[in-house]
């Protein structure tokens, strides 16, 4: 995977917990810098989950560190599930439901002139279970922001409800005018921001509902198929948390495929598309690979476990997606910054305008309270906390079901910057699957001896030519055995027999090498001498001419990288509509033209092979197809899932889409901020009125986010 220049020591341990009790993103804020205070590396709170990570040189100290978290009023669940978050959900609800029933007499004493409900001494009953509600809730919060050194949103609240109700009471019990008597301001605050924060969680929690749905996918019980004494199989309904690698199931049509598999007998037509974004059902014959999650939608299959658990593919995706939302774009930079200072800012200017109200402006005390209240209940440093994370949870949620996976939010923002995109011809823009042509032997050299040589050398390769040449000789396989076998990126493969014979196998590079020609693709070299050539075949992928088109649309400029042959290179290129051709270059060679190119504008490579790893870590970002090698799907910030192309256009739009929707977001968080305080400051806006103004502004962030969801993407 692609890692940041920062990463933690191989020796550490990387934990990963399930942290609830959070109200708003800048609770996470403070929990990050709590737990940089303890000596933790690379702390990550994701408020949206809860999920928290970070790493430990010493593991032992793991329980010191999660009983600090505990002090300061969260709690920690280190099994990372859901079921606190859905807890906490509900207790919120209760809170909100109490202080609603309460408050909505109070704020129908404002439409009835001559009702009981004026008399401060029925709102002081009314007004002070939710005061209590909002001083618990509120207060504990801003108590252990303020331990963490951060302080958050909640700090804001709850000043402001303690000075209403503080001034409330002392009114009342001095019997002082109704002036500063705020008990319906105080319960109204108390209870429109936990309305808000009941709207916000249910909105963000629907920023990572894709992740929730892959999760769902994995099915809880699976058929599985058990020997018995006299030679035959009885089935049995399992967990799937009991499956082993190598054991047999039982797969039917309707039936979700329980996991990693490969078929040892029958065949399925088989819908991915929650994995894939592929609409149409794949055909899975004997010997060919299931993921774990998809349907059955055809035929009946007995099936052999090839992975379970944290190994198996929808785990990875899971696991990719959920890492991925940890890396903040710098973009998001800017908003983390402000809110760090944000609620001290408020709180200075909270004070100088009551200051300034009573002592310049010549206010009364209440004019002034009321327009310090409303300063910081009007105030929303969340707006700016969430602005950058619900859109790109939205938006890698939407990647991972729509057949692409991101590494990532700063990837997102990289993508959305490409302006040009640069291919590998084998296997990216071709199929890969090479077909094998003609076989030339020479210098008296037997058809099987040079059979046998060819697949002797290219057994253990993962580039597609050695792929396509094992199973063209599979049968040739064993008949000759070679050690000391190694292979040159970009050049060639050689290897030795028994009797210290030296085969190398290679193309132009390799026949020049040793001072022969020879008109077709691969040649065979024995001691110094050529026994065989070898011609290739290798088709065009069906969906690249539409890609390359779709891309040109988006103004995205393509160019072929490639160390196949320069002839063939441009036969490709004729077709696709490239004109910028590199040809016949070696893994440094291509590594030089992608930093060429780089030096003007940034650009994305798209590859799939071991040669490709250094040009895919190289670019700005590095895209791979689910079929490629894993050093180069390890290496690539993007991988399309469903091995094709035709999700690559979307992928760019997505993140188009995704960096403009932060910007709004930043956008509306500032302008209302800006706008709003000073408005507050001059009297404009009362306490009420800002309470509601603050919940609205929230709203709107997490809205504009998930219309991520919905937003047709260019080129998909």
């Amino acid at each position: 995977m692609h890692q940041s220049p920062h990463a933690a020591p191989i020796d550490e341990t990387k934990v990963v917990v399930k942290v609830s009790g959070m109200h708003c993103t800048n609770c996470a804020l403070s929990l990050e810098k709590h737990l940089l205070r303890v000596g933790v590396h690379a702390p990550n709170v994701d408020f949206a989950t809860g999920r928290t990570s970070f790493t430990l040189h010493d593991s032992q100290r793991l329980p010191e560190i999660v009983k600090s978290i505990s002090n300061l009023g969260y709690a920690v669940d280190e099994s990372t599930t859901a079921r606190s978050h859905a807890h906490d959900h509900n207790g919120l609800q209760t809170k909100t439901a109490i202080s609603a029933v309460l408050t909505i007499p109070l704020l129908a004493a404002m439409f009835l002139p001559h009702s009981p409900l004026h008399d401060p001494t029925i709102q002081f009953y009314l007004a002070t279970p939710v005061f209590l509600i909002g001083a618990h809730h509120f207060g504990l919060s801003a108590i252990r922001s303020l331990r963490a050194g951060v302080a958050n949103m909640d700090v804001l609240i709850a000043i402001g409800i303690l000075a209403g109700y503080a001034a409330s009471v002392i009114s009342l019990f001095q019997g002082l005018s109704h002036e500063t008597i705020f008990f319906e301001a105080t319960a109204s605050i108390v209870t429109f921001v936990l309305i808000g924060n009941v709207l916000e969680e249910r909105a963000v929690r629907k920023t990572t509902s894709a992740i929730e749905n892959l999760s769902a996918l994995q099915p809880e019980e699976a058929t599985r198929l058990v020997s018995t004494s006299n030679g035959s199989y009885a089935s049995e309904v399992v967990s799937v948390a009991a499956l082993s690698v190598g054991d047999l199931l039982q797969v039917n049509t309707g039936d979700r495929v329980p996991a990693d598999s490969a078929i040892e007998q029958g065949s399925l037509s088989c819908d991915e598309s929650m994995l894939t974004g592929e609409s149409l059902p794949v055909e899975r014959a004997e010997g060919e690979r299931l993921i774990g999650g998809s349907i059955a939608v055809g035929g009946s299959a007995v099936v052999r476990v090839t992975a379970v658990g944290a190994e198996s593919t929808l785990a990875s995706i899971v696991r990719l997606v959920q890492e991925a939302q940890q890396r903040k774009p710098s973009i998001q930079r800017l908003g983390d910054a402000v809110s760090a200072v944000f609620v001290p800012g408020v709180i200075v200017i909270s004070v100088i305008i009551l200051g300034l109200g009573i002592f310049v402006f010549n206010l009364s005390i209440a004019q002034a309270i009321v327009r310090a209240l409303a300063i910081a209940v009007v105030a929303c440093p969340c707006a700016m906390g969430l602005a950058t994370p619900t859109a790109i949870m939205v938006a890698l949620g939407r990647a991972a079901t729509s057949g692409f996976l991101i590494r990532g939010g700063d990837t997102l923002e990289r993508l959305a910057k490409i302006k040009h995109i640069a291919f590998d011809k084998t296997g990216t823009l071709t199929r890969g699957a090479l077909t094998i042509g003609h076989l030339s032997t020479h210098n008296g050299v037997s058809e099987t001896e040079a059979k046998s040589a060819l697949a002797a050398l290219q057994l253990g390769s993962s580039h597609p030519i050695a792929k396509a040449i094992v199973s063209a000789y599979k049968e040739f396989q064993g008949s000759l055995s070679l050690k000391e076998i190694s292979e040159t990126r970009g050049i060639g493969i050689e290897g030795v027999d028994s009797h210290g014979a030296r085969y190398v196998c290679g193309g132009k590079r390799v026949a020049a090498r040793f001072g022969v020609s020879s008109l077709d693709d691969l040649v065979l070299v024995k001691d110094g001498t050529l026994i065989a050539s070898l011609s290739l075949h290798d088709e065009l992928r069906p969906e690249a001419v539409a890609v390359i088109k779709k891309l040109k649309a988006l103004g995205i400029s393509v160019s072929m990288i490639s160390g196949d042959q320069a002839q063939k290179c441009a036969e490709a290129a004729a077709e696709l509509g490239i004109t910028d051709v590199h040809a016949e270059k070696l893994p440094e060679e291509k590594l030089a033209v992608i930093r060429e190119l780089q030096s003007h504008a940034p650009i994305a490579y798209v590859g799939d092979g071991i040669n490709d790893a250094p040009t895919l870590a190289e670019a700005s970002v590095g895209v791979s197809l689910s079929s490629a090698s894993d050093v180069a799907r390890h290496s690539a910030q993007v991988v399309l899932t469903g091995n094709t192309l035709s999700a690559l256009p979307a992928t760019i739009s997505l993140a188009r889409l995704t960096v403009q929707t932060i910007k709004q977001n930043l956008f509306w968080a500032f302008f209302y901020n800006l706008t709003a305080i000073p408005l507050a400051a001059l009297g404009y806006i009362a306490p009420l009125a800002g309470a509601l103004m603050m919940t609205a502004s929230d709203v709107v962030i997490v809205a504009n986010s998930l219309q991520i969801k919905l937003r047709k993407l260019r080129g998909a």
